[in-house]
C-alpha cells in the first residue's frame, strides 16, 4: 500500500491557468509513488470537485481522490479589492481547514499556497511548499516555516531560493530546486515539421497585462524578416484573441499570421510538434518574468525538439538546455529577426529529454520529501 500525500491547496479547479495543469499533471506522475488525495476551495462559480467535469480540462488517474470545501469567504465572489480580499480569504479558510484535519501524523502534505502552509508547519506536519514567485507575504512565511524541521520547499529556479531571504547554510536541507517538466506521454513520434512554421501556445496575457504579442507580429512587416516565415499564435483569453486579430487586420498580415483560440491539450501538442520554432516571449514589466519563470510552454518546445528563441532574461537562462536557445534583446526587432533566421538553420537538439520530462520530476520530488 502507498503512502497518503495530501494535496491541500488554494487554487480553484477547474481554470484555464496553466497553475491547475502543472498541479494535476505533476499528481497524475505523484500516484505512482502515493494514495493522492487533492483538497481545494468551492470559492468560483465554476469550482467543482465533478470529476466528470474536471476530466474535461484535465487528466486525471483513478487513484487520485478529489475534495472540494466550503468557502464562505468574500474573494471569488466580490470583485473589488480583490487582491487584499485574497489573502484574506486564504488565510481565514487555510487556517479552518487546518484545524479541522483529522489525518494520520504519517501523511504527507504538499501544497503551493502560503497559508496552508503556513498552519500545517505549525502543526509540525510534513509538508513541502512549491514556491513559483516570490512576494513580501511569501517571503516571511517560508521564513517562519523552515524552522519546523518537517516543513520543505521547492523552488523553480535558483535565484528563488536565493531571493528567498531563507538562510541556506542553516536551511539547505529542506530546499531543493527542482525545474518544471514535460507530460511526455502526451507527444506522438515520427511527427513532419513545417520548417517555416513559428508558434507561440500560452495565455496571451501575464498578471492581467498584455504579452505584447504586437510586436512581435509588427516584425513580420520588417522587410530582413523572411517572407516563407509565418506565425501561429494559440491562446486566451478570448478578448485578447480578438483584439490580436484585428491588429493583424490592421496590417495586412492575415497571410502569414493566424492566432486561434485556446485548443484542447492534445490539439495544441500537435501545432507544437508540427512547428519548427516555438516563441518563449515575457515583457519585462515584472521580476516575476525576468528573474523567476519557469514557463511549462518551454518544455513542450524543447521535448518537441523545436528550436527555441526566447527574450534573453535571466529566468530563461536558467532553465535546463539553455544553451540550445537562440536568445534575442526583449523589445529589439532586428534581434528578434536575427535569432528567428539564426534557429530556422539550426539542427542541433538537446539529446537526453527524459531529464525535463515530470516523471523524472516525480522522481526527484520523491526523493527529497521521503
Amino acid at each position: 500500500m502507498n503512502k497518503k500525500l495530501i494535496y491541500l491547496t488554494y487554487q480553484s479547479f477547474p481554470s484555464f491557468k496553466a497553475n491547475t495543469l502543472q498541479t494535476l499533471e505533476n499528481l497524475n506522475y505523484l500516484a505512482e509513488y502515493f494514495d493522492i488525495e487533492l483538497i481545494f476551495p468551492l470559492r468560483e462559480m465554476e469550482s467543482t470537485d465533478n470529476v466528470e467535469k474536471l476530466k474535461k480540462f484535465y487528466d486525471i488517474k483513478e487513484n487520485i481522490k478529489i475534495k472540494g470545501m466550503k468557502h464562505k469567504y468574500p474573494f471569488g465572489k466580490v470583485k473589488v479589492f480583490e487582491n487584499i480580499l485574497f489573502i484574506f480569504s486564504q488565510y481565514f479558510w487555510s487556517k479552518k481547514i487546518v484545524k479541522n484535519l483529522n489525518y494520520s501524523d504519517d501523511f504527507l502534505y504538499f501544497t503551493r499556497s502560503d497559508w496552508v502552509f503556513y498552519f500545517l508547519s505549525k502543526k509540525n506536519k510534513r509538508v513541502v511548499f512549491e514556491c513559483h514567485q516570490l512576494s513580501r507575504i511569501r517571503k516571511y512565511v517560508m521564513n517562519k516555516c523552515v524552522k519546523h524541521n518537517n516543513s520543505k520547499i521547492i523552488f523553480l529556479n535558483k535565484y528563488l531560493m536565493i531571493d528567498s531571504g531563507i538562510d541556506l547554510n542553516q536551511h539547505g536541507q529542506q530546499l531543493r530546486v527542482i525545474h518544471n517538466g514535460v507530460d511526455s506521454k502526451l507527444f506522438k513520434k515520427n511527427i513532419i515539421r513545417d520548417k517555416n512554421k513559428i508558434i507561440f501556445v500560452g495565455n496571451l496575457e501575464r498578471f492581467g497585462e498584455s504579452r505584447n504579442l504586437e510586436f512581435y507580429i509588427s516584425a513580420f512587416k520588417n522587410k530582413n524578416m523572411p517572407q516563407n516565415f509565418y506565425l501561429t499564435i494559440i491562446g486566451h483569453p478570448d478578448k485578447e484573441v480578438v483584439k490580436l486579430k484585428k491588429f493583424i487586420e490592421l496590417n495586412e498580415l492575415q497571410d502569414r499570421i493566424k492566432v486561434k483560440k485556446r485548443l484542447k491539450r492534445d490539439l495544441a501538442i500537435d501545432q507544437i510538434q508540427k512547428s519548427y520554432i516555438g516563441l518563449l516571449i515575457n515583457t519585462d514589466s515584472n521580476l516575476h518574468s525576468v528573474k523567476y519563470t519557469s514557463p511549462l510552454k518551454y518544455f513542450e518546445y524543447m521535448y518537441s525538439g523545436l528550436q527555441v528563441v526566447a527574450s534573453n532574461f535571466i529566468a530563461h537562462r536558467e532553465l535546463p538546455f539553455a544553451k540550445n536557445i537562440h536568445f534575442f534583446e526583449n523589445g529589439n526587432e532586428e534581434s528578434f529577426i536575427n535569432s528567428i533566421k539564426i534557429a530556422s538553420k539550426s539542427v542541433e537538439a538537446p539529446k537526453d529529454l527524459k531529464s525535463i520530462t515530470l516523471e523524472k520530476r516525480a522522481m526527484e520530488i520523491v526523493n527529497f520529501i521521503s
